[in-house]
């Protein structure tokens, strides 16, 4: 086009010369010429247009097509971006609800596509004009542009209705999780509200549990015809988790999450729930039969033992068949005591009942528990009473015997001191004065005592027996005559000294013949006749009462009265070999203290006996001053008659024995330690790799060269090969090793599952120690097989046929040995039951409840808490306790043997009666050995007892055939020792004395030790003393002297503060 217009520019420059040329012409030719010519040059002039104006039409031809393609192009861009925006647009999630968003996409993106479809009609106009217009290059791309184009617009619609279509399904999934849930909600807290509301029990019968059990069922069958609709709802939540449409927050997945997470959990809850519901009505049912038969069994022993205690023989009672029923119903309380044991069993099972809301609404079980601790405390009550009443009876009866023991004694002791004085006595009638003014003093202060014992032994007439009251008769005439005879002679004696009258010698021949001739009928009617008179209150005249009215003959003081349990003293010269056996001595008075309580005499003659041989010590003595009597029924009075026998010592009474009752203390549960899985292989292997791996970067240090470091490189990797393939065998020997050792251990495990079950404890523990070495075996390879685990982490990264075998072998190992664990497990669990289902265990250990508990009573029985107790008890004490402690320690295998079996198979039950016979083994243990430091501490407390001076031997080191001297005993001690050994060896049949049998005294020898052994430990002292102090007054006598006092520091005090240093 350009080419034309220079031409055409070319041309009118040739144009304007021919105009030039034509005028030049004209004035040369003709005029006809002249016309020709310019009608050919205006047909050349409008040649010249035409050919002008074809050209620029032609050019502008061109220029309309060239815009065409451009806006074309444009138009086509436009609208391919605008679908690219569009699909996004409609693939987008954007914040809204689904709805808006179908709402959004159907309305909205609809106007929008059918605006933009009048651009799509444009376009394809406008290309298919191109088309038309251009070459077959260019239509082809404009054809393939258009079709481009409609793809484009039909995928955008596809896009739109597959994006609509999915919206509502997700909507629809909504919609219908939303229904499912308002259901599941309603549902849910119905379940719980049921499941969670306690098992209320009308009745205690095995109806009541079975209707329980009826209506769990129901709601079993009603939670698992919901089970679909769970799952459905969680099926859905999982499909919505994954649809981003769902979630297309954080807020929404969250929700639908906690969502599953909260319904997961309410599910699980109430599966849990209805079984535990179900397993613990059966156990109700369980415990329920179980404190029936505890029950039953308390009941029917409550029954005979009310029997018993209904009808005591304890009023209208002879004194020797009162002792009998009282050593009969001390039995019987330590048997009450013990049954403390099961009804405190039985009080722990109500109370767990109740606890576990498990009693029945008609408080059956509550009134039996209730009832059984009523009757259990009302038989204590009845049982204690009659104890009461009965040791009330016997201990006026001793009381009143050992006073009037005493009484005989002291008596007794001043007949003999008269019959000295009077007869065998070379003092002057002054000196003898003075010894009777004494005995005058003796008899006005205790004849307040024997009028005070006279009125006692009244009221126990009274109160008595006919056959009892006859004896008391007979005694209180013996004391009363016997009374009467000594004081006479004190008075006749007296009479004699002061009346100076020449005829002494024969009224004191006449008095020994004064008595023989007096009436027994005419004594006994006196006696009664000075009962009633003194009566009134006692004053230092009241001897004048006891004497004779008139003179007579005189009885001779030598003879004694024939007593209770009494013959006539003989006075022996070589008894007194100790000396005054007098506590007023500051250094011997301990040591006489405690040999006091050793002798005790079985019978009132040796007793007698021990008495003439304590004449000596105890001459001019009177009774204590500070007895008094009460009336017999105050309570005080037993503790007082102990209080007068022994003088200012207080002995209170031993208490009634009674079975102490324990309670268990259950249960630290023990849980085995866990094994760490070791990596010691993969460590020792990966040590000495480093350790290669240092010396041979030491050596390529030392190397230069390109090669020297290839060469080290190459020696790497061939040793890296060599440590893998050392390192893979080294990890097939020990999968073989380990696999071998399970095949062993699984074969076993079958043969001792296929087994019979333990019959016996010993065969129970067999099993358990067999149990304890497999799982120490497990313990064992359970570090290798985590060390397998970890060194094949290494091989497993290449893909190779080795690392695929070995994977295949772990995996089987893994498998194998999850099945082998799982075998043990299932034999625990199997020895677990069949140790629930023993006899012999269950025997076993209730065998040792009952013995631990009569063990527990014989340590009761056998403790002695009078400071004063009698050293032969005390022997006896210790003997017991002593058999006892063998006893504890024979029965210490065995209940160790139920310890062991315990922490092996019942440390980790669940059930309840896992834990009642783990809480039962372990009260057994725990009250065994705190049984065996308590009779521990019992002996040797005992020992410290028996030898409380570490200076003399103990009991065990002195012969039992000797008993320490009689004259070792003081009056005040003999009297309380004569008031028990009365009340011990009480005898109501005869008080005809008899032969006695008295111990052995002591060898010379042995006495004059034992009397001399704090004199010889004293001189002892004193030469250690000696050889400590200084020899000589040399220099270094100093040092002796400082050492001295350091060593003594706590022994000597300085007035002048402590020598120099």
């Amino acid at each position: 086009m350009q080419e034309l217009e220079k031409s055409l520019g070319n041309w009118t420059q040739n144009l304007k010369e021919l105009h030039t040329l034509k005028t030049d012409l004209t004035q040369h030719i003709l005029v006809e010429d002249v016309m020709v010519l310019e009608e050919q040059t205006e047909h050349l002039h409008r040649q010249w247009e035409d050919l002008c104006f074809r050209v620029a039409v032609r050019k502008q031809e061109i220029e309309d097509r060239l815009n065409s393609w451009i806006v074309f192009n444009e138009k086509n861009k436009e609208l391919c971006a605008w679908l690219v925006q569009m699909e996004n647009k409609v693939l987008q999630t954007a914040d809204i609800s689904i709805e808006e968003m179908i709402e959004k996409l159907q309305k909205d993106c609809m106007e929008e596509i059918n605006l933009f479809s009048e651009n799509k009609l444009q376009l394809k106009q406008m290309g298919d004009q191109l088309i038309k217009a251009s070459n077959k290059t260019r239509a082809a791309e404009i054809e393939d542009k258009l079709n481009k184009v409609n793809d484009r617009w039909q995928h955008l619609f596809d896009v739109i209705g597959s994006r609509v279509k999915k919206l509502k399904e997700t909507f629809a999934f909504i919609q219908q999780l939303d229904k499912n849930m308002s259901n599941l909600r309603t549902w849910l807290a119905r379940i719980e509200s049921e499941l969670s509301k306690p098992v209320v029990y009308d009745v205690c019968d095995d109806q009541e549990i079975q209707k329980r059990l009826a209506e769990q069922q129901d709601l079993q069958r009603d939670i698992e015809q919901h089970s679909a609709g769970v799952e459905s709802v969680f099926n859905i939540c999982d499909v919505l988790l994954h649809d981003s449409d769902a979630c297309a927050n954080e807020t929404e997945c969250d929700s639908i999450q906690q969502t599953t997470r909260s319904l997961d959990r309410r599910w699980r809850n109430i599966c849990a729930m209805s079984m535990e519901r179900r397993m613990k009505i059966e156990e109700t049912w369980r415990l329920w039969q179980k404190f029936l038969d505890d029950y039953s069994r308390f009941e029917d022993w409550l029954k005979s033992a009310e029997r018993t205690a209904a009808y005591p023989n304890s009023s209208e009672v002879l004194y020797t068949n009162a002792k009998e029923e009282l050593k009969r119903f001390e039995a019987f309380q330590r048997q009450i005591h013990e049954r403390l044991t099961q009804l405190e069993l039985i009080n722990k099972q109500y109370r767990r009942l109740a606890r576990e809301n498990r009693t029945d609404t008609a408080s059956r079980l509550k009134q039996m528990a209730h009832e059984g601790n009523q009757r259990w405390d009302t038989l204590q009550r009845r049982v204690t009473a009659v104890l009461r009443r009965l040791r009330h009876f016997t201990n006026q009866r001793e009381e009143f015997e050992g006073t009037r023991e005493s009484i005989l004694v002291w008596l007794t002791e001043m007949d003999l001191q008269l019959t000295n004085v009077e007869h065998f006595s070379e003092s002057d009638a002054d000196d003898k004065m003075r010894q009777l003014n004494g005995f005058q003093q003796e008899i006005t202060l205790n004849t307040n005592k024997i009028d005070q014992l006279i009125v006692f032994g009244e009221q126990l007439i009274q109160k008595s027996e006919p056959l009892d009251a006859v004896l008391i008769e007979d005694e209180l005439e013996e004391l009363h005559r016997y009374c009467q005879e000594v004081f006479g002679r004190v008075s006749r004696f007296h009479r004699r000294l002061t009346s100076h009258a020449p005829g002494l010698e024969e009224e004191k021949e006449a008095s020994e013949n004064e008595t023989d001739m007096e009436d027994p009928r005419e004594i006994r009617a006196d006696s009664w006749r000075k009962r009633r008179e003194s009566e009134e209150p006692s004053s230092p005249q009241s001897l004048c009462h006891l004497v004779p009215p008139a003179p007579g003959p005189e009885r001779s003081g030598c003879e004694t009265p024939v007593s209770v349990d009494s013959i006539p003293l003989e006075w022996d010269h070589t008894g007194d070999v100790g000396g005054s056996s007098s506590h007023e001595d500051d250094e011997e008075g301990p040591y006489y203290s405690a040999l006091s309580d050793v002798e005790i005499p079985e019978n009132p003659e040796a007793y007698l006996k021990m008495t003439t041989k304590t004449l000596k010590a105890s001459s001019g003595k009177s009774l204590p001053e500070d007895h008094s009597w009460h009336v017999p029924d105050s309570p005080s009075c037993p503790k007082h008659r102990y209080k007068q026998m022994g003088g200012d010592r207080n002995v209170q009474t031993i208490p009634s024995d009674a079975s102490t009752p324990y309670k268990p203390a259950y249960v630290k549960l023990l849980l085995p330690p866990g094994t760490d899985g070791g990596k010691g292989g993969s460590r020792v292997s990966n040590g000495s790799s480093r350790q290669e791996d240092e010396g041979l970067a030491a050596l390529s240090g030392q190397q230069s060269g390109a090669f020297d470091r290839w060469e080290l490189m190459q020696a790497q990797e061939l040793h890296n090969q060599l440590r893998i393939n050392q390192s893979l065998q080294q990890l097939n020997s020990e999968i073989t090793d380990i696999t071998t050792w399970l095949k062993e251990m699984e074969a076993e495990l079958e043969m001792l599952k296929t087994a019979e079950p333990p019959s016996d404890i010993r065969e129970m523990e067999l099993r358990v120690k067999r149990l304890k070495e497999i799982l120490k075996a497990f313990d064992t390879y359970k570090a290798l097989v985590v060390s397998v685990n970890m060194s094949s982490k290494d091989f497993l990264q290449t893909e190779s046929a080795e690392s695929s075998e070995l994977q295949g072998r772990v995996g089987q190992l893994g498998l194998r040995w999850d099945t082998a664990q799982g075998a043990v497990e299932s034999w625990r669990e199997g020895l677990r039951q069949s140790l629930l289902q023993c006899q012999d265990f269950h025997e076993l250990s209730q065998d040792l409840l009952l013995w631990l508990a009569s063990a527990e009573s014989r340590r009761q029985k056998a403790r002695v808490t009078d400071p004063d107790a009698d050293p032969q008890v005390l022997l006896e004490c210790r003997e017991e306790l002593m058999q006892l402690e063998r006893e504890l320690v024979e029965r210490q295998p065995q209940v160790n043997t139920l310890q062991e079996i315990s922490d092996s198979l019942l440390i980790k039950g669940h059930g309840e009666d896992y834990i009642e016979a783990e809480e039962k083994v372990h009260v057994i243990e725990k009250k065994l050995r705190q049984l065996l430091e308590q009779v521990s501490q019992d002996l040797v407390s005992l020992q410290g007892r028996q030898n409380p001076d570490p200076s003399l031997p103990s009991l065990d080191e002195v012969d039992a055939g000797e008993q320490p001297p009689a004259t070792s005993v003081p009056t005040p001690q003999a009297k309380f020792e004569a008031e028990r050994m009365t009340t011990d060896k009480h005898k109501t049949d005869s008080r005809v004395p008899g032969p006695g049998s008295s111990r052995p005294r002591r060898s010379f020898v042995s006495r004059v030790i034992r009397a001399a052994l704090p004199l010889q430990l004293l001189l002892l002292l004193l030469l250690l003393l000696a050889c400590l102090l200084p020899s000589s007054e040399e220099d270094y006598s100093c040092t002796q002297a400082n050492n001295f006092a350091r060593s003594f520091y706590p022994m000597l005090r300085y007035t002048n503060g402590p020598p120099p240093t």
